[in-house]
């Protein structure tokens, strides 16, 4: 079974507008109003939640650890999980704290402005899972880490160490270089027990402090990485690995409805053709081409693709 550590959250898009309007006073007026081409449109979001929901889409067996409130948004967010039958056993619903939403302003350009409410993600702790589902586990993917902080350090090496035990694959993505990134002092610990460290080239950067994707690379992969995959969007991913040559993939370019869930619908997807057994090489362009799908749907993850559905991505490009 994979097991997913992040977060969740209700994204709200507003999009559809020439300008942002801007702060005048309490009434209408016409530079406080933005009239929208495009409905409000509600989605899955946070790391965590999106990649568990693209593994089910896959259909692998999946089990998400996140929180929530018992409150509405709580509610439509466990049921888009259920709906596609991700286990829920390690799912926290908070009395004390509400779910997390996110909203952005999105322009026609897909620049966006985002409102961000952790809710009951920020108090979120390994000692509120349950400790026999790690057992369980044959991949483990951490994502959301600086969107967690009463997991990290220490709830994150816990974790790691624990499906060790069981000889699960493990992964971090230590993105988003939001809040407190990640930076090496942090993420140093947890490279002994960490199989694939994911990240995209601004995280990278924030994380070691250096300009370049190459100079980065060399110093996490003398901290101690086995492999770090590196997101590049369109234009694919490489991969890094002591005592080899670089490995990269290009991209499956697309017109792009929505950017946001692409990363985690990569992760998920490298992970899963890896535990089925595909080479590396052919898992990163999977995993391209399940990012291009999600980018152009223009539903987020909610329109997270089968298996099927990928490798037909991938026919079609003569791979």
């Amino acid at each position: 079974m994979f097991i997913v550590i992040g977060t969740t959250t209700v994204d709200l898009f507003i999009s559809g507008f020439d300008k942002v309007p801007h702060f005048e006073h309490d009434e209408f007026s016409t530079s406080s109003l933005a009239w929208c081409s495009k409905p409000l449109t509600t989605t899955l979001g946070g790391n965590g939640a999106n990649s568990a929901y693209v593994l089910a889409a896959l259909g692998a067996p999946v089990a998400l650890c996140s929180a929530a409130g018992q409150d509405m948004l709580g509610g439509i967010v466990t049921g888009w999980l259920r709906e596609r039958d991700v286990v829920l056993d390690g799912f926290v619903r908070s009395t004390t704290h509400s779910t997390a939403a996110n909203t952005s302003l999105m322009d026609e350009r897909l620049n966006r402005i985002s409102f961000y409410h952790p809710g009951a993600l920020h108090e979120l702790r390994f000692e509120d899972l349950p400790r026999d589902l790690f057992r369980r586990a044959t991949t483990l993917l951490i994502t959301g880490c600086s969107l967690l902080p009463a997991m990290h350090p220490d709830g994150y090496h816990a974790a790691l160490q624990a499906v060790r035990e069981v000889g699960a694959t493990t992964a971090v993505d230590i993105g988003p270089a939001v809040g407190q990134p990640v930076v090496l002092a942090d993420v140093q610990p947890l490279l002994p027990l960490t199989d694939y460290l994911i990240a995209n080239e601004y995280e990278l950067a924030i994380c070691t402090g250096l300009e370049t994707v190459e100079a980065s690379a060399a110093c996490l992969l003398d901290a101690g990485a086995r492999a770090l995959v590196v997101k590049r969007g369109p234009e694919g991913a490489s991969v890094y690995r002591p005592g080899h040559e670089t490995l990269h993939v290009g991209g499956f370019p697309v017109k792009a409805e929505v950017t946001i869930g692409a990363g985690d619908t990569f992760n998920s997807s490298l992970l899963y053709a890896l535990s089925e057994g595909i080479s590396l090489e052919r898992a990163l362009a999977f995993a391209s081409a399940a990012a291009s799908i999600v980018v152009s749907g223009g539903k987020s993850v909610l329109g997270a693709p089968s298996r099927q559905q990928v490798e037909a991505i991938l026919s079609q490009h003569g791979l």
